[in-house]
């Protein structure tokens, strides 16, 4: 048997994506059948609050399916979780990914590789240059980024470039971080939590590509709106640096004091 053989459950929220996940799907599933022979793969849609086919498309597709009414990034990816537990799936870390489309399959390898090299917590980058701003990634979104990556820097020590929703967390780190943000605070708070735990972390070069059809809900969005949603993940980063740490993370943290964050600020090529 190969040691380095590893099971990943594939993360991905959906909010009335019914005109886009079957090709995403699609698209997916042909890169892990490349990836297959190395390692075991699962995919878990956790439908939220969403009032089209989503779900059905999701089953037509013969992925495993979760579904809550309640809408919200971190609902769905919660629910998925939740799924999988319930049907004793038990991988050795997540990947999450978006549902319509904007992540490229092509960047799996990336993440993967960095979590064979050691780091349980890998981000997808998207801001390293100007390559990803244009219609998928606004310039606005590029900076808000930028600004809210900066900002994880005040607040703990370790800055980042992106918040990217593409990203690979092991699973027992992840149910270590107990999250407790579920909407626009979903991707800023394991960060947050994380890097007060001193967490090993990179962050890698990923492609962002436009949607495949429907509304953006976050990027692509005017000024004001992009105000709005920055201002929420702000306060939730906040309330992630403030929140006392489980018992066990003080514990982990002082008896491991050498596992300090990835010093290079920039995203890996």
């Amino acid at each position: 048997m190969n040691s380095d053989r590893r099971h990943y459950a594939l993360i991905i929220p959906a909010c009335n994506e019914e005109a886009c996940l079957g090709v995403m799907l699609d698209e997916l599933r042909r890169k892990l059948a490349a990836l297959g022979q190395r390692h075991d793969f699962t995919i878990c849609v956790g439908v939220n609050g969403s009032t089209d086919g989503t779900a059905d498309v999701a089953r037509e597709h013969g992925v495993e399916v979760a579904v809550t009414p309640r809408r919200g990034y971190g609902h769905g990816c919660q629910a998925a979780i939740d799924h999988l537990q319930h049907e004793g799936v038990s991988p050795d870390a997540y990947i999450f990914m978006a549902a319509d489309g904007a992540n490229d399959p092509l960047d799996l390898p990336r993440l993967l590789g960095a979590h064979a090299d050691g780091y349980p917590f890998v981000l997808g980058c998207r801001t390293d240059g100007f390559r990803n701003v244009h219609g998928a990634m606004t310039f606005t979104h590029w900076v808000a980024n930028l600004v809210l990556g900066a900002w994880c820097g005040l607040l703990t020590g370790r800055f980042f470039f992106d918040l990217g929703p593409f990203r690979l967390i092991e699973r027992q780190l992840f149910d270590e971080l107990e999250m407790g943000e579920w909407t626009y605070g979903w991707t800023i708070e394991p960060q947050i939590l994380a890097a007060r735990r001193r967490v090993p972390m990179i962050e890698v070069s990923v492609r962002e590509r436009a949607r495949l059809a429907g509304e953006q809900k976050v990027s692509g969005v005017g000024i004001r709106r992009t105000i709005s949603v920055g201002a929420q993940i702000l306060a939730a980063a906040w309330r992630a640096r403030v929140r006392p740490l489980p018992g066990f993370a003080r514990a982990a943290l002082s008896a491991r004091p050498s596992l300090l964050p990835n010093p290079k600020s920039a995203c890996e090529p």
